[in-house]
């Protein structure tokens, strides 16, 4: 085990460690492999990666590009995509030769997960294919929220516990990731999963990451707002390129109506690299 003492994390540094040390196994979040994969071409190239035969990719949804992107820089790995929470501990795992097959899925319940079950408003499971609420039961769940009895109450239906992440399931039994509940947006009474719009935006070859809120609209209640960070702060993206580039992609109310961008530090994130949603809707509100 090598434990690297550092402040931030720094994805050249992270190779050169790699390649020094014969790394075999590292677990990073979508943020860092985002990162990584955006170094010039001649970083990614002048490491010796070859020793490295397991990838986890965890705590946030993983892109088809950045996917695609990590076997292509890996070739000798395996990548293994995990779904779980502090409070559930882990829930689903998809296996590496399900990859490419069941690409943006979360796999299936992991070994010692009880079946998952995926929940309407009123609690009663959602057809297949239908989006539900994932809950959860398995051996390392936690027991409350300390000293927060409503929340605890609010996040289990009987044993099984939300994290608050909404999800379907499809024919073999995959599951998906939709979104947060507390991120979705309701424009014109039509519901809008920010991770729909996300993964098309960032499919724009000159966007490095995105974020998908709602925003107060007087006509539609919420209208979609897309928060790039563009790959090149020298080469100028605009607003209507963007959403321009999402027509024919996304429906009509799916779209985003406005873009704004900035720059990579400018994004609030979590420890872990997981974009907070919530700070970013807060810093409009209060913008008006």
């Amino acid at each position: 085990v090598y434990i690297h003492r550092a402040r931030n994390y720094d994805p050249d540094e992270l190779l050169q460690i790699i390649e020094r040390e014969k790394v075999t196994f590292t677990s990073l979040v979508p943020t860092h492999y985002i990162m990584m994969l955006n170094l010039p071409e001649e970083a990614r190239t002048k490491y010796d990666l070859s020793s490295v035969r397991q990838l986890l990719i965890s705590s946030a949804p993983a892109r088809k590009e950045t996917k695609l992107g990590i076997l292509e820089m890996f070739p000798n790995a395996e990548l293994l995509e995990a779904y779980g929470s502090t409070e559930a501990g882990l829930v689903t795992l998809l296996k590496p030769h399900e990859q490419l097959t069941k690409l943006g899925s979360i796999g299936t319940e992991c070994a010692g997960t009880d079946l998952i079950k995926l929940l309407d408003e009123d609690g009663n499971p959602v057809p297949q294919g239908e989006v539900g609420e994932l809950f959860s039961r398995g051996p390392m769940m936690f027991d409350e929220y300390w000293k927060m009895p409503e929340k605890t109450a609010s996040s289990f239906r009987g044993e099984y516990f939300s994290a608050g992440d909404m999800a379907k399931q499809d024919e073999d039994g995959y599951y998906y990731i939709v979104d947060r509940k507390d991120n979705m947006i309701i424009t014109g009474g039509e519901k809008v999963y920010p991770s729909d719009v996300e993964s098309v935006v960032a499919s724009h070859p000159g966007v490095l990451d995105v974020a998908v809120i709602g925003v107060p609209d007087e006509k539609w209640g919420e209208s979609v707002k897309a928060v790039v960070i563009p790959k090149d702060p020298d080469t100028p993206l605009g607003a209507e390129e963007i959403i321009e580039f999402t027509r024919g992609k996304l429906a009509g109310y799916r779209r985003p109506k406005s873009v704004d961008f900035i720059k990579p530090e400018e994004m609030p994130r979590t420890a872990t690299g997981k974009i907070i949603h919530r700070i970013l809707r807060e810093r409009y509100l209060e913008q008006g």
